[in-house]
């Protein structure tokens, strides 16, 4: 499905602006407004150093305010009409800083040490088995410079639209399951008609699965905890606790000092 057939079908405000638009690539939907990691993201991505990274961006809404904010951004995704639309979209006298990256994170990307000063995820961890967001953080690490930030928002077990699958995933946990949220038959677990449009495989990860993984990747976690986005919509909305979001630093000098960086 392409943006343009996933436009007409989506939910729109009053003036006709989609709120949301399926992806192209049966990764469920990407919002058309930024959240607040979002504008974290590009508001941190102004007084970057070096490049920033926005993995999985989808149609870029959070790579144009990058942009907007002065970055210089690689734009990472799976789907060439992603990043079609991402470059196509990009703000004007911005495309010169716009670098398009293709390809699965975290086997297929790569970047020299320590060349970024911020990675931004967001709703890419989902999509992830648990040996793959190891694998992506131990990239992330080696990529951002000391100091560097990685940032992100992730859909959690507790969302009304896999409603069933939170008592599965409590009884992994309680198992002692390393990775509790994966979930390798979602249509067993919902019949919400929003789930025709997520793939077969999902990850509802937790602040502490992440803070394990980012800890091992020798990342500080700065914030990991549930979260409600403001603008959820009603067919996620449940407790409070639909989303994670988490944020990692790479290590100064001064941490092993017991220094905090800003």
């Amino acid at each position: 499905m392409s943006g343009v057939d996933a436009m007409a079908q989506d939910e729109t405000t009053g003036d006709a602006t989609p709120v949301s638009l399926v992806t192209a690539n049966r990764r469920g939907r990407t919002t058309t407004r930024l959240n607040e990691i979002n504008m974290r993201f590009a508001d941190l991505a102004g007084t970057a150093n070096l490049p920033v990274l926005d993995l999985g961006c989808a149609f870029g809404v959070a790579t144009h305010a990058a942009l907007e904010a002065g970055a210089t951004v690689h734009a990472n995704d799976i789907d060439p009409a992603h990043l079609e639309a991402t470059a196509r979209d990009a703000p004007p006298g911005t495309w010169e800083r716009l670098h398009l990256a293709p390809g699965a994170f975290p086997a297929e990307l790569d970047f020299p040490p320590e060349s970024l000063s911020l990675v931004h995820a967001s709703n890419l961890l989902n999509f992830l088995t648990g040996e793959e967001i190891e694998a992506g953080f131990a990239k992330i690490a080696g990529w951002l410079e000391p100091g560097g930030r990685f940032l992100s928002i992730s859909g959690s077990p507790y969302a009304a639209n896999i409603r069933a699958f939170g008592p599965v995933y409590d009884s992994n946990r309680a198992a002692g399951l390393q990775w509790p949220g994966e979930c390798h038959d979602l249509p067993a677990v919902s019949d919400d008609p929003t789930i025709r449009e997520l793939p077969m495989f999902l990850h509802l990860v937790d602040p502490d699965v992440l803070t394990r993984a980012a800890r091992a990747a020798g990342l500080v976690v700065e914030e990991a905890r549930f979260f409600h986005r403001a603008g959820t919509p009603d067919y996620i909305a449940l407790d409070g606790r639909e989303n994670v979001v988490f944020v990692a630093r790479k290590p100064i000098p001064e941490d092993e000092k017991g220094q905090m960086h800003p």
